[in-house]
């Protein structure tokens, strides 16, 4: 005879009740895994909106890249026509993928991600330093350019270097990694956020700030455009390291990796010396010495 207890059943009402919560249950996963995100893609993948970004491109012929369009010389728009060095970086790898049509959307350094994560850009080449706080939002390519964070002041400043910026103002643009690490190198200055880098040069000029901060290269661009270049000076070595990357939406690595190919074929077939040469060489506006090159993989 056995001795092990008979379980006691739970009454038939019990059953239903369960049985009709587990069938709500599925039924609700079953529709928030068919619908996804409110533009169409599944929930929890963080990709772009519209599907696989590679696919529609190729197919489509088109592409719509994030630009800078004050940010000379990397991107400034002047006419109706963009132009710079990210401009030709953006053409050289759209003709090696076969794309024929090249949308140009101007972005700031505050919402370049933003773009990225609404769908409105199918990836962002604009002066954007690769960052591990960056890529919890987006991803990037393997760099094609790197800079350093510089600071410009007025030719007669008494400022030689970053560690000279102690109780003085300094302009840096919001939204860009150059903000960030002003407060990291120099923590006891006094930080002037402003929007975008024409209001950055129009605060050094006006004698708002002691000095501004950004890439090197960027500096070199807005001291080149002033009515009086020789009036500025870059100060001091640069004191970051800021590697450029083309930055494109979660979770796309078909496009990621489409693109990093045609950033290796840009280099190995002269493009990307050739684009570097035409904006910062010998007796170019924006000349200074370019120590980089793409990291390429073998075939």
């Amino acid at each position: 005879m056995s001795c092990a207890p008979t379980p006691c059943p739970l009454p038939p009402s019990s059953f239903a009740s369960r049985r009709r919560c587990l069938l709500l249950l599925v039924a609700a996963c079953v529709l928030l895994a068919s619908c996804g995100g409110d533009r169409g893609e599944p929930l929890g993948t963080g990709g772009a909106p519209g599907g696989d970004v590679l696919e529609r491109v190729l197919r489509t012929k088109h592409v719509r890249v994030g630009v800078k369009a004050d940010t000379p010389p990397f991107g400034v728009l002047r006419g109706g026509t963009y132009a710079g060095f990210d401009i030709d970086i953006a053409y050289a790898v759209a003709g090696q993928l076969g794309i024929d049509e090249v949308e140009f959307v101007p972005v700031t350094s505050a919402n370049r991600m933003d773009k990225i994560e609404k769908g409105d850009v199918d990836m962002v080449v604009a002066s954007m330093s690769i960052t591990r706080y960056r890529a919890r939002r987006v991803d990037f390519t393997l760099p094609y350019y790197q800079d350093g964070q510089g600071l410009l002041v007025k030719h007669d400043s008494t400022v030689s270097g970053y560690f000279g910026l102690a109780g003085k103002k300094v302009g840096t643009v919001k939204g860009s990694s150059s903000s960030y690490y002003l407060h990291q190198v120099s923590p006891d200055c006094v930080p002037v956020l402003v929007a975008d880098f024409a209001d950055l040069i129009h605060l050094l000029d006006s004698d708002a700030v002691d000095a501004i901060t950004s890439d090197q290269t960027i500096l070199i661009g807005l001291m080149a455009n002033a009515p009086d270049p020789a009036a500025y000076r870059i100060a001091g070595k640069t004191f970051t390291i800021e590697p450029y990357g083309i930055a494109v939406p979660q979770n796309q690595s078909h496009w990621r990796n489409a693109l990093n190919q045609a950033l290796m074929e840009v280099w190995e077939k002269g493009q990307w010396q050739s684009i570097v040469d035409s904006w910062f060489g010998p007796g170019t506006t924006y000349a200074h010495r370019v120590d980089f090159h793409p990291p390429i993989y073998p075939r």
